[in-house]
Formats: structure tokens, sequence, C-alpha cells
């Protein structure tokens, strides 16, 4: 594989971790504050809470992603507050140092990046109640995805998408998002 392939695909998974540990922390570490006054739909907020030991954890494991935890521990958690610390996360402490500069918006862009999303979220989706009965450790999610992606039905779903996307980028629409 080229260097420059090499380097990008390096690059997305580096971006992809990211959105997989903001969707860890998620998982295991979301809660309600009881005294939390409602939000305007009349829902009580959710929060990240991871507690102390589990920064610490983090910390000791994957110290790469811990400034990540940081920004979002104690914080309200909605689709915007999570889909922003990914991206500041990527932009602050990934584009430029372990990626080239400005690939960060490629990455994002780009139908590999998109397609690895997808799997991604399908396999949380097909593998909720798994996960939901203990806790697991972030390398655990890591491994298990890794392994899930390369059965021939992970394989066939990312077919499948690479597919739809070629499709839609043919008939002159947006790539698989």
């Amino acid at each position: 594989m080229p260097e420059q392939q090499e380097q990008f695909q390096n690059a997305v998974w580096q971006v992809l971790e990211a959105v997989m540990f903001e969707n860890w922390l998620r998982f295991y570490f979301i809660s309600e504050k009881p005294d939390a006054p409602a939000g305007p739909d009349g829902e009580t907020p959710l929060f990240l809470a991871v507690p102390d030991k589990g920064m610490e954890r983090i910390k000791e494991l994957y110290p790469h992603l811990l400034p990540l935890a940081e920004d979002m521990n104690g914080r309200e958690v909605d689709f915007e507050t999570s889909r922003r610390a990914v991206c500041t996360f990527v932009l602050d402490h990934l584009d430029g140092k372990s990626m080239p500069k400005d690939m960060a918006a490629t990455i994002f862009e780009s139908a590999t990046f998109q397609i690895q999303m997808q799997l991604f979220n399908v396999w949380v989706q097909m593998h909720e109640d798994q996960l939901d009965q203990g806790f697991l450790e972030f390398g655990a999610w890591r491994k298990l995805f890794a392994q899930w992606r390369e059965t021939s039905g992970g394989r066939e779903l990312a077919d499948r998408l690479a597919m739809a996307g070629q499709s839609a980028a043919a008939r002159g629409g947006d790539t698989v998002h």
C-alpha cells in the first residue's frame, strides 16, 4: 500500500477510534441528575459521569483518549455536544499531530470513514444486549468490533454500504452518510 494511502487509512482509524470511545463513554457512563430541571422537551437532561477510578483507568489504558473523556465528563450530553466533543478532540489532538495537518476534514467527509462509522453503529445496535450485560473495557469494544468486521456478515455489510455510496456518487448524490 502506498505511503499516502496507508497514512489516510491510519487517520481514518484514529478518528473512528475517537467516535467509538465517545460512544463507549455514553454507553456506560451516562446518567440523570435528579435535581436537574427538565429540558424544553420535558425530559431530564443526561450527563456523562465517569467516576474518578474510571478516569484513572482511562488515563492508564488509553492516555491518548483521556482529553476526550475529560472534556465530556460532568457535562450534559446530547447529539450535538457529543458530535462537537469528537470534532474538537480530533482537531486539537490528532490533526497535525498523529496525522497530517488539515487531514481531519478529508477524513470526516470520506466515504471510507462514513462506511466504518455506519458499520460501528450497526455493530452497537446488533450487540447492545451483549454490551449491556456487564461493563466492558473500551479495548474489548475495539476487539469485538474488529472481529465482527472480519465476519462474513460484517464484510458483506461493508460491501453493500460501499456499493450504495458509489451508486449515490454516480447519480450525482452525496456519498454514504
